[in-house]
């Protein structure tokens, strides 16, 4: 056997004991997120009988947008999603303090998504998993090669605990971080995701991320269906894209203090939830509608509008939050319009809606991230739905991510590094 090729023992330890501190800190992070979450909501519903228990909430949020602006100004390699950030460190071009990254991405990802803001919690999964990987890298002093896979693989890692789904975690490595594959690496990434995932379950337990209703329909969306939804949801998609480098442009280019920048998506977010309490959060409950609830296109209408503007809001303030849970929640809202359209038209059973809802997610990862085997992994595992699936899934996804190829839409993560790199790079004056 090859040197290349051979598997060492040290490397193997590392990725097992790099997962399961992964696995660990990932899991406390969702537990405490769940109960920041919880005391803000129960707060909220208050807020609706009592006025002063309004400005109490209020409040509340402008405290955490302060504090996340510490935590930000303290190191601000943990703005965004944090994967941009990883992704350049795998590439050479950026060096980050992993134990800075650590603590300050941690805190500022509690105060941030769990005040209610429209973010995720996989980015600054993927960070706090990518400074655990660099932190035993370090330590170990391992080699470039080893120290790569250590920081990939936790990475996976992150992204498979957040959402329980370890599959999704190694295509992401290979698909999004490091575009390619080879033996070692599968082995030392795929030991470090799962480790992870089984400690995070062992912690959590058991249980998809997207619950949805077991139902029964002996129909499937048919090809002409799936080719327009992933049309549809690509122009999406561009529109998403767009959306953040062109707000990511006006925030950089205004001149206000940091914790003023911070602290207003807080107070917008804010007044929206006093106003509509459903938009709290990444969105994880608007997947849940077309099982819940009669839709209307003009709610929907609404709600897919005021979601996108709350988080390019939040995400383009450079405040710590992900992209990942809200893009598949805007995604579910354009396939729940697209199947209530063609309902109403006679075009399709309204048996369907759900079916395009779901498919529709993984399309709007397809079309943004530019990733689409990840992105069909990613909603099989969180949804738990089964392989009949499969096929409408690829025909939408490959056909969304072929049309963002047309219109010139450029995956999101390495246009928001190509900014860091700009910024990093300035010129001063």
């Amino acid at each position: 056997m090859s040197h290349s090729h051979t598997l060492r023992i040290k490397p193997l330890g590392l990725a097992l004991l790099t997962g399961t501190l992964t696995g660990i800190i990932v899991a406390y992070f969702r537990l405490a997120l769940s109960q920041i979450n919880h005391l803000l909501q129960s707060l909220l519903v208050q807020s609706s009988q009592h006025f002063f228990q309004g400005l109490l909430f209020l409040g509340l949020l402008l405290i955490l947008g302060v504090f996340a602006g510490y935590c930000l100004k303290a190191e601000s390699n943990i703005s965004g999603s944090g994967i941009p950030q990883v992704s350049g460190q795998l590439q050479g071009q950026l060096q980050q303090n992993w134990w800075r990254v650590l603590i300050y991405k941690f805190l500022g990802g509690l105060a941030t998504i769990g005040s209610g803001l429209t973010l995720g919690r996989e980015g600054p999964s993927v960070q706090i998993g990518a400074s655990i990987g660099q932190g035993m890298a370090q330590l170990s002093r391992s080699k470039e090669e080893v120290s790569n896979y250590l920081i990939a693989g936790a990475a996976g890692a992150g992204m498979a605990a957040a959402f329980n789904a370890p599959l999704s975690g190694l295509f992401f490595v290979i698909e999004e971080l490091l575009h390619q594959s080879n033996r070692r690496l599968f082995v030392y990434t795929g030991i470090t995701i799962a480790s992870s995932s089984l400690t995070a379950k062992y912690i959590l337990g058991n249980r998809v991320s997207i619950p949805i209703p077991v139902f029964n329909s002996d129909n499937f969306p048919n090809l002409i269906q799936c080719l327009l939804l992933g049309i549809l949801v690509a122009f999406s998609g561009l529109l998403f894209n767009q959306g953040i480098l062109s707000l990511k442009n006006i925030f950089s280019n205004w001149q206000a203090p940091l914790y003023l920048k911070t602290a207003l998506p807080f107070l917008v977010t804010g007044l929206f939830l006093l106003y509509d309490p459903q938009l709290f959060g990444s969105g994880a409950n608007l997947i849940q509608l077309p099982f819940e609830s009669s839709l209307t296109l003009p709610n929907l209408g609404y709600l897919y509008l005021v979601k996108l503007v709350l988080l390019l809001l939040a995400f383009c303030s450079g405040i710590p939050g992900g992209i990942f849970f809200p893009l598949l929640a805007l995604g579910s809202l354009v396939g729940q319009i697209y199947g209530l359209t063609l309902a109403q038209l006679g075009l399709a059973s309204a048996d369907l809606i759900p079916y395009f809802s779901i498919i529709a997610m993984a399309c709007h990862f397809a079309a943004i991230v530019r990733a689409p085997l990840t992105g069909m992994v990613l909603i099989m595992e969180m949804t738990g739905a089964s392989l009949p699936w499969l096929l409408p899934m690829m025909i939408a996804c490959y056909t969304a991510d072929l049309v963002s190829e047309f219109l010139g839409n450029q995956p999101i993560y390495e246009s928001l590094l190509e900014i860091i790199l700009q910024n990093k790079y300035k010129p001063t004056n």
